[in-house]
């Protein structure tokens, strides 16, 4: 057993938590082995078997959700973190239901995003045979449906259009809905390099634990490298855990920088084609005149945000300046020795 920062971690399997009450719990947050053949290692070098059959995998699942559906309290809510693959399309459902066996209640899909139009990273495997799987399953299950209560606000973000405030809320802030972007900031390949398989972020369990209120005590049965306890420890939380295959290393580090963490703001997409649109008019207005671009790192920069304006059919005396510059780079055979060239159209409007 492992007590550090106000988290315990039982390093035991999660099939019998006998060191855990009856209706104990208030939130339930994990993420199981993904029976893939991945590596679970411990310390030790024992290994967990990745690659049951479906059957015997199923079932090991439904005896953990049962125990963790005994320690939970009345109200509490149960996030279930899977996903598909290209081998086991279809196998996050028969997860699923193996929780409502247990007797969870279903009562939402929650679609976590981990890369979106290039923000976030994830591991290739489409080929020419499939596309990439850019998200995962976050299910919400619950004990009893009369008792739970969720704070959507607790999670919002602010209205785009703010005329909205007031009208449906008296803040601006607004319910996020069930598509949750958080991105990777890496992936870990196919091989393990800490001991368990592409850990979640700590902004996932981060989000569950905000969105339901007054929690004391939090579970993760997988606890893994333990992301689930490091957000409680961001959130003031006492957080418990289960790892039967732990590299103890790596467990504290990944609590640790829960003291650290910063949930990453929300930029509206209105709001960011506002603001881009704003700064060109003033751009327009100023005698500001784009630098020569003398590397392609530049000129790779200057091609994305020329692209960004035409995507929304900006026309501005700023977009001609960039679009010169580009002109003046793409034509030169040398542009490190090319003698600065203005069209006079340009030169006049900067004089």
């Amino acid at each position: 057993m492992l007590q550090f920062k106000n988290q315990t971690v039982y390093f035991r399997s999660c099939e019998d938590m006998k060191e855990l009450e009856d209706a104990s719990i208030d939130l339930v947050i994990t993420s199981p082995p993904y029976n893939r053949g991945k590596t679970y290692s411990s310390d030790h070098g024992e290994e967990f078997d990745d690659n049951k059959d479906e059957e015997e995998y199923l079932a090991f699942l439904k005896r953990v959700w049962k125990e963790c559906l005994r320690v939970s309290k009345p109200a509490a809510v149960f996030f279930l973190n899977i996903g598909d693959s290209a081998t086991d399309q279809g196998i996050s459902e028969k997860v699923a239901l193996s929780a409502e066996d247990a007797g969870w209640i279903r009562i939402q899909d929650i679609a976590w995003l981990k890369s979106f139009l290039g923000k976030g990273h994830y591991t290739p495997s489409g080929g020419n045979k499939r596309l990439n799987n850019l998200w995962e399953h976050v299910f919400l299950f619950v004990k009893n449906k009369k008792q739970y209560r969720l704070d959507p606000k607790s999670i919002g973000i602010p209205y785009a259009d703010k005329s909205n405030i007031g009208r449906y809320s008296d803040i601006d802030l607004r319910d996020a809905g069930n598509v949750w972007l958080i991105p990777y900031e890496k992936t870990t390949g196919f091989t393990v390099k800490k001991g368990h398989d592409a850990p979640f972020p700590i902004g996932l369990p981060y989000r569950c634990i905000q969105l339901v209120s007054n929690t004391k005590k939090v579970l993760d049965p997988f606890g893994g490298t333990c992301s689930t306890l490091a957000a409680c420890v961001k959130l003031g939380i006492k957080g418990i855990a289960y790892e039967k295959y732990p590299r103890m290393d790596v467990i504290k580090e990944r609590i640790t920088e829960g003291e650290t963490y910063k949930e990453e703001n929300v930029a509206l997409i209105p709001h960011l084609e506002m603001t881009i649109k704003h700064l060109v008019n003033l751009l327009s207005r100023l005698s500001y005149f784009p630098k020569k671009i003398k590397t392609r790192k530049e000129y790779e920069k200057l091609c994305i945000l020329n692209e960004i304006m035409k995507q929304l059919n900006l026309t501005a005396n700023f977009k001609e300046k960039i679009e010169d510059r580009l002109n003046q780079y793409s034509q030169s055979k040398n542009p490190e020795e090319e003698k600065e060239k203005i069209s006079p159209k340009l030169t006049q409007k900067r004089l």
